[in-house]
């Protein structure tokens, strides 16, 4: 500080000291007036400007809001009176809905009446709910817990369509003073004061009083020697020096006959605080949420080594058929390759293609005769006993403005190539399935599909803090009578050919810190989500954190009952890059790569587990696993070749 402004400053205090003591009503504990700060001072805060001021633990507050258990009627006078003898007053008298208070004060408002957001969600989101369930977006027994998120989640917004119902009136009184400063009145300052109805808010008769003033002045900086500063000292990164200065505080000269005289009226009960966040109820506790019990890999557990099959160039996918051979794709250079153990060697190419394509999705079916590849526009089809294909180019049977670019790939758990999209267009989000007419004649013909079904839940995956996130169909390693898809809230089944929600099954949570409010939410940096058709169950990914470290996993669920079977981890690794389950549904392993690979076997009825290595095989990103027919072996690929495990037969 300058020696000048440092006398200026204590010039000020004693100023202060000697003509602003007061015999008025005391201030609260932790309330106090204070003289200008110094950096106002230094700042070149005009004299007029300088003057005692509010403060909160001797912090400047910049308007306060009071709190009085008085009617409107008896209060608004008095504070009227006060700020009339400050100068001119301009002032207005309004009377509106509780839908049009301001944000903070709504935020009390349903804070402390639980009874208005009950009523504003029966009315504004319960008859949208019972829809959705009409539309087969929602079932019905998902209600209860969407109408307390909604409850638990209500912000108010003013205005806001969703507040109409409040049409409760109150009063509110608004009066300002302008006044200008200065020879050349240059500087000025504008004394607020408000008068709010809440009564509503607290039940009994009261008044919320805010005070404050905004004072503009001349930027000394901002003069002729300043500007010949700032040049010289040129820097394109720094901002100019703005002409004119702005603060905002509350004045003893406005808060004292304010405060004083609702101080003295019986029974008024003044309350300060800096904002109406003050006066929000605690939030009522809710029902903590269910916490996985998580399974790990017996750290005593047999350790079985892979043995190294084959050598081959960085493959995207791969299938195991079955007479054992292995078909592989490869998407740069592309290429479908076949490997036969019986005549070992390196894979040889099947079928070539200039480019690359984005999305592909290599199946098998049931007994592994038939292998498809599926990509943007075309199904290739391998048959595994005369190791001969043929091509077909996608044709879908209804006209799209968009066209059909940039599907996704699911199968219809024979191995046959699904196309899926997110639908956005329309009344609704949807999540559209698309399915094959027939099977195509022969090499070169078209393959022509159709709509299987739309389903609506897509669109309940909204809401007001949530981007739009898209379902993931769950993949089936068998028929299923009905589809399946992970959500937000846990496993939705669905019919499969309306598309209308039959059931959902509630899940632990599957990604992020504990959250006591919500458990919502799908994991990244996981497998997506798939089922055993003879087994029972579906696996759905989850990626807990505790601060940085991450626990990636499963959770086994049984579809009959939706109960969890286990929730299945690896621990220290940051995700879970694969995961299958065995043909008869018995068996379920899991594996990422990374600086050190790791799988692990785990037995679905036992519980027990094998800790499957690589060592010898001399794996290195181990990216896929699949199981042969037989269930005999388990596949794996690496970014150096094809390995297998040998699984034992008490396994």
């Amino acid at each position: 500080m300058k020696p000048v402004n440092v006398w200026k400053h204590a010039l000020c205090i004693a100023a202060i000291g000697c003509c602003g003591s007061s015999h008025g009503a005391a201030l609260p504990q932790g309330w106090q007036i204070h003289p200008p700060a110094a950096e106002d001072l230094e700042r070149g805060l005009p004299s007029a400007l300088q003057s005692q001021e509010l403060a909160k633990d001797g912090r400047r507050v910049a308007s306060v809001e009071i709190v009085v258990d008085l009617p409107y009627s008896q209060v608004m006078p008095i504070v009227a009176a006060a700020l009339r003898r400050l100068g001119p007053v301009q002032d207005e008298i309004a009377q509106q809905p509780l839908s049009r208070l301001s944000d903070d004060w709504g935020e009390v408002l349903l804070s402390r009446r639980p009874d208005l957001v009950k009523g504003l969600v029966d009315q504004a989101v319960l008859p949208s709910l019972q829809q959705d369930v009409r539309d087969g977006a929602l079932a019905s027994s998902e209600i209860p817990a969407h109408i307390a998120r909604i409850e638990r989640t209500l912000r108010f917004q003013s205005g806001n369509e969703r507040m109409a119902p409040l049409t409760e009136p109150y009063k509110q009184w608004h009066g300002s003073v302008r006044r200008t400063h200065g020879a050349f009145g240059r500087s000025t300052s504008i004394l607020v004061a408000n008068v709010k109805q809440i009564d509503a808010i607290f039940g009994r008769p009261a008044s919320a009083v805010y005070l404050t003033r905004v004072d503009e002045f001349p930027n000394p900086e901002a003069n002729f020697i300043g500007r010949l500063r700032e040049l010289a000292k040129f820097d394109i990164f720094s901002p100019t020096a703005p002409n004119r200065l702005h603060r905002q505080n509350v004045p003893q000269e406005l808060l004292s006959p304010v405060y004083d005289a609702l101080s003295a009226l019986p029974k008024a009960n003044l309350q300060l605080g800096a904002n109406p966040e003050q006066w929000r109820a605690p939030a009522t506790p809710t029902p903590l949420v269910a916490e996985p019990k998580l399974t790990l890999p017996d750290s005593h557990a047999k350790k079985l080594q892979a043995a190294a099959m084959f050598a081959v160039r960085s493959t995207d996918k791969f299938t195991v058929l079955a007479d054992d051979s292995v078909l592989l794709f490869r998407n740069y250079p592309r290429a479908l390759l076949h490997w036969s153990p019986a005549t070992g060697g390196e894979p040889r190419e099947v079928w070539t293609s200039a480019g690359s394509y984005s999305k592909s999705q290599l199946t098998r079916d049931i007994i592994g005769n038939t292998a498809y590849l599926a990509l943007e526009g075309l199904v290739i089809r391998f048959d595994a006993k005369s190791t001969m294909l043929a091509a077909h180019t996608v044709a879908y049977d209804t006209h799209d403005r968009l066209g059909f670019k940039y599907m996704d790939y699911l199968h219809d758990g024979s191995g046959v190539p699904l196309t899926y999209r997110h639908n956005s267009r329309g009344t609704r989000d949807t999540l559209e399935v698309w399915e094959p007419a027939a099977q195509p004649a022969g090499d070169g013909s078209v393959w022509t599909y159709t709509l299987r079904y739309a389903t609506p839940r897509q669109d309940m995956m909204k809401g007001p803090s949530r981007t739009n996130s898209q379902i993931k169909p769950v993949h089936w390693d068998g028929l299923m009578p009905t589809a399946w898809v992970e959500d937000l809230y846990g496993l939705t089944e669905i019919d499969g050919k309306t598309g209308h929600v039959l059931r959902v099954v509630k899940l632990p949570r599957r990604f992020g810190e504990v959250d006591l409010r919500d458990d919502s939410g799908m994991a990244q940096w996981t497998p997506e989500p798939f089922g055993s058709a003879k087994g029972g169950w579906i696996a759905v990914g989850f990626v807990l954190m505790e601060g940085q470290r991450r626990k990636p996993g499963l959770h086994v669920v049984d579809i009959v009952s939706g109960k969890i079977r286990y929730s299945l981890t690896l621990p220290g690794q940051d995700s879970l890059s694969t995961a299958v389950g065995s043909p008869d549904g018995r068996l379920l392993a899991m594996g990422t790569g990374g600086p050190e690979d790791a799988v692990v076997l785990w037995n679905l009825q036992s519980g027990r587990s094998l800790t499957l290595k690589t060592d010898d095989a001399k794996c290195s990103g181990l990216a896929q696993l699949q199981w042969s027919l037989s269930g005999k072996h388990l596949w794996g690929r690496c970014s150096n070749g094809l390995i297998a495990w040998d699984v034992p037969g008490s396994w």
